[in-house]
């Protein structure tokens, strides 16, 4: 079984065929492994499992994982074939010691080194702040309140607090800022909590901090948000929803239409689906959604792996780029270990209610949106701008990253060169 590969410079897979071109051995390998990837991978989905051993066992006596990242993407993605191998026995993973989580501690960590080492999340921040403050530039409300479901850095809040002092009419309007933040570590919301009303007091802005010590999959209702009445409410939610779409439970006898009256086309719905009804219920005057724009959470296995090969080479090339200009090589090693290795192998590795990494493109996520209640908000040409200014100076010459605004400006997109990897859309309810 062989694939017929363009020439493979990098660790992302190529997205359009070139002619080809003379190769060192280096970038002969980096073929001969992708190739041997695919292969096992195929092997797999058909359930040949003794030839798919006797692959892994080629790439393992090639590929290291603290090469190249080609290397370290193809070994990352071998290691989570094999748990596929064996997942179905799960007594031969726990007596093996596989370990099927990263600590919460090493986790937030790693996601707090990826944001600093690679500027998607930074530019889908800043996108959503001046969205934000555009969004309620004409509120009067005694309170803006914005809840963070999770995954936004403090940095992205301490950025809001300086467009929130600085927005017209702040000075002849004595506005609170009301911060809601979905977090289950006490380390991470007492430090942001003592961070932001230092800052607060710094800019002279009424501040209040309200945390909920929750993951988002314990978050079960609304309550917990203390949404109160008479504010100009914002949600944002980073790299959560797609979390809870692994969860789904039979609704047809109860709600069988969606919120238009239109009759639902399947009986179940997750819990992603639920908690954005019951937002939409809150009627916020603003929704942001950062999501990572890959669908990897199709019922197909070849799809999936391919779809995931491709995504993760992108990070690793984008990762490997940002040493030593914005962190070290250890650090790096630690983004990919705690943070992307775990994401891949849940990807590949698990099928079923398991797998809780299920990305899925905008397209997906505005049909849920939509069903939920809620409709597009143009962001304005300014949010748009801005952001894109941002991507060019965090790339400088090398146009490694770039934001485009699509779909009439309802949503932007964050790429890594040509591949899409974030996609931020902004909805409102009707």
């Amino acid at each position: 079984m062989t694939f017929l590969l363009p020439g493979v410079r990098s660790a992302a897979a190529p997205t359009h065929p070139t002619a080809p071109a003379p190769q060192s051995q280096d970038e002969e390998r980096a073929v001969h492994l992708i190739k041997l990837l695919y292969s096992c991978a195929a092997a797999l989905d058909e359930g040949k499992k003794e030839l798919a051993n006797k692959g892994l066992e080629m790439i393992c006596s090639l590929a290291t994982d603290d090469g190249e990242p080609v290397h370290r993407l193809v070994a990352s993605f071998a290691h989570a074939l094999a748990r596929r191998i064996v997942q179905p026995w799960q007594g031969v993973c726990r007596a093996l010691q596989l370990p099927t989580t990263t600590p919460a501690p090493a986790a937030a960590a790693a996601r707090r080194r990826f944001a600093v080492m690679c500027p998607f999340l930074r530019l889908a921040g800043t996108a959503a702040n001046y969205a934000i403050i555009d969004a309620v530039q004409s509120e009067r409300n005694a309170v803006l309140h914005v809840v963070d479901l999770g995954g936004a850095d403090p940095g992205q809040w301490l950025l809001l607090l300086c467009f929130f002092a600085n927005r017209p009419g702040a000075s002849t309007h004595h506005q609170i800022l009301r911060l809601t933040i979905v977090n289950e570590e006490d380390e991470f919301l007492s430090s942001t909590a003592a961070l932001l009303a230092l800052e607060a007091e710094h800019l002279h802005v009424g501040f209040q901090f309200h945390p909920v010590k929750l993951h988002i999959d314990q978050l079960l209702s609304i309550e917990p948000l203390d949404v109160r009445s008479g504010e100009a409410l914002v949600v944002v939610s980073t790299l959560q929803l797609h979390r809870l779409l692994a969860d789904e439970f039979a609704e047809a006898a109860t709600c069988p239409h969606d919120r238009k009256g239109k009759r639902q086309a399947h009986a179940t719905m997750t819990r992603a689906d639920a908690l954005l009804r019951n937002l939409a219920e809150l009627s916020p005057k603003l929704m942001v959604v950062t999501e990572q724009e890959a669908n990897h959470n199709g019922m197909e296995f070849k799809d999936r792996f391919g779809n995931a090969l491709k995504y993760y080479g992108a990070l690793f090339d984008a990762l490997e780029e940002s040493v030593p200009a914005r962190g070290s090589a250890l650090e790096r090693a630690e983004v990919e270990r705690c943070l992307l290795l775990p994401e891949i192998r849940d990807i590949i590795a698990c099928d079923g209610a398991q797998r809780l990494e299920r990305h899925e493109q905008m397209v997906h996520w505005a049909a849920r949106m939509e069903a939920a209640g809620f409709v597009p908000a143009t962001m304005s040409p300014g949010t748009v701008a801005q952001t894109a200014i941002l991507a060019r100076m965090l790339a400088g010459d090398s146009r490694a990253y770039r934001v485009c605004g699509e779909n009439d400006g309802r949503c932007i997109f964050i790429y890594r060169g040509d591949v899409p990897m974030f996609s931020v859309s902004t909805w409102r309810t009707v």
